[in-house]
């Protein structure tokens, strides 16, 4: 970047610090203030490197991308936040609620990139109309962005689409991903490649300790539902009246002896012990466990409690992982249908587009 662009970028910024604070201060009390600020900040950023309109044609790209994903978000009936834009990293949302099935994440999901195939129209018209070159290299800038978005790896639109889909499409999306980071030496490319490691490592590692935890859950959940059925019935036992002999001249009470025969406790040991010779080999270790650990607590029930929710919680946070990536095999095939169809119409128009691009000037 040549000087007298750092320049033009330096004093823009120095009004914004410094005159432009009225106006900072009104945009951010207003319903779309984080919008509008963050879009002139990127504009400014966009203007100095690649001029004015192409800034803005990049940003009308994001901007209804971005609105794609609200309107998918209005239509599940999610809260959401303004539209926030990154220079140089494209336009983010912000999603209050959570997603609970991977159908709603593949609608969401889906919304962007679906917008953005509809952003292409106008931009269509406006070079069959005008013959500019510059509405069809935004046309093809904007088939490109959107396609990227559709790669089957997460956090990208295309690995949110089919979150319900078995977990080797997003493997091989990330393979393909960092093959071309690779070859075309592209941080970027690189760092979403980091990130849609993570999500494959962590959904692996979770589906694994679901699956080789199964039997223990299930034991863990029968000796909890049993322990506070002991834990009740110990709370509606009536109190004990000490007896006459245990009444002390000085009014004083004391308890001569206690029993070491708690039936409620007794009955809860034989349970469990029963729960250990009904699980599989592989649970009886946890139920050894349960076991030693319910005669060292002294019959203390909440104490009980606490240990297995204890062990429990990892447990089910890999369970539901599991079935939230499951999807029924009709809502599969569905979702990969209209995922190959966005995808297939957005390259046409990327090949398309790129056949009568202007050639760069020498």
């Amino acid at each position: 970047m040549d000087k007298k662009r750092w320049g033009g970028l330096a004093v823009a910024g120095a009004f914004l610090l410094s005159k432009g604070k009225v106006v900072l201060a009104l945009l951010k009390f207003s319903k779309f203030g984080g919008t509008l600020i963050s879009f002139g900040i990127s504009l400014l950023f966009y203007a100095q490197i690649f001029g004015v309109w192409f800034g803005v044609g990049l940003l009308y790209l994001l901007f209804i991308h971005e609105m794609g994903h609200l309107a998918a978000a209005k239509r599940l009936g999610f809260k959401t936040g303004p539209a926030i834009f990154v220079p140089f990293m494209g336009a983010v949302i912000g999603i209050k609620d959570t997603f609970r099935t991977p159908k709603q994440e593949a609608i969401l999901a889906y919304g962007g990139p679906l917008a953005g195939l509809l952003s292409l129209i106008p931009l269509l018209i406006g070079y069959a109309v005008t013959g500019n070159d510059f509405w069809l290299v935004i046309f093809h800038l904007g088939a490109l962005l959107n396609l990227f978005n559709l790669l089957p790896v997460s956090p990208l639109d295309g690995g949110r689409i089919l979150a319900g889909l078995p977990i080797v499409v997003w493997i091989a999306g990330l393979a393909a991903l960092i093959a071309y980071g690779l070859t075309h030496f592209s941080i970027i490319l690189l760092l979403i490649a980091f990130l849609g490691g993570s999500a494959v490592w962590k959904r692996y590692r979770f589906a694994k300790q679901y699956e080789d935890n199964q039997s223990v859950l299930m034991l863990y959940r029968a000796a909890r539902n049993r322990v506070l059925q002991a834990k009740a019935e110990q709370e509606q036992q009536p109190i004990a009246e000490p007896a006459e002999s245990d009444q002390l001249d000085s009014g004083e009470t004391t308890v001569s002896a206690t029993t070491s025969y708690d039936p409620i406790a007794w009955t809860l040991r034989h349970d469990l012990q029963s729960l250990r010779s009904a699980s599989p080999e592989e649970a009886k270790p946890a139920a050894d466990e349960l076991l030693r650990y319910q005669y060292d607590s002294a019959n203390d029930y909440d104490a009980l409690l606490r240990r297995l929710d204890q062990r429990i919680e990892p447990l089910l946070e890999a369970e539901k992982s599991v079935e939230y990536h499951q999807m029924p095999k009709k809502q599969q095939a569905i979702t990969l249908v209209a995922y190959l169809a966005l995808g297939a119409i957005l390259f046409l128009a990327f090949e398309y587009s790129k056949g009568y691009l202007p050639l760069p000037s020498s």
